[in-house]
């Protein structure tokens, strides 16, 4: 990333979008535009989501989760979301970043997110929202 930010987040999900959350996502062609892959923060017990775009390899995302300890009642958490601040010319905001990062999980994982609202997949693309106005 060349200007990454981090953000807290603590996001509750199921069990069952962090199954679909460790998976990942390996491209199998050149149609296939992201590669999501697991690494492990074993000195934490976290591990980070990455979400890159399948041909140069730059990572957009990265999830940090954790899975909890099976025994508390805290569940899986995503911790935290880092984010390439720009795009472009584009600055890309903190509430864009996570909802992006949901739409990307939902449609390339499958991952519900129940508790969260469902958004467009143009959302990916509607910057006007969060760029300042010009004076």
């Amino acid at each position: 990333m060349e200007e990454p930010a981090t953000a807290p987040w603590g996001l509750s999900i199921s069990d069952a979008d962090f199954e679909k959350l460790k998976a990942g996502f390996n491209p199998q062609d050149m149609d296939d535009k992201w590669h999501v892959f697991v690494t492990d923060q074993s000195e934490s017990s976290n591990i980070s989501i990455h979400f890159a775009r399948s041909w140069t390899g730059k990572v957009f995302y990265i999830l940090l989760v954790n899975p909890g300890d099976g025994v508390s009642t805290g569940g899986v958490k995503i911790e935290a979301l880092t984010w390439e601040q720009t795009k472009g010319i584009i600055r890309i905001s903190e509430e864009q970043a996570k909802k992006e990062a949901i739409i990307m999980s939902r449609c390339i994982l499958g991952c519900g997110f129940d508790a969260l609202p469902q958004y467009d997949f143009s959302d990916m693309w509607n910057y006007t929202a969060t760029q300042p106005k010009a004076s």
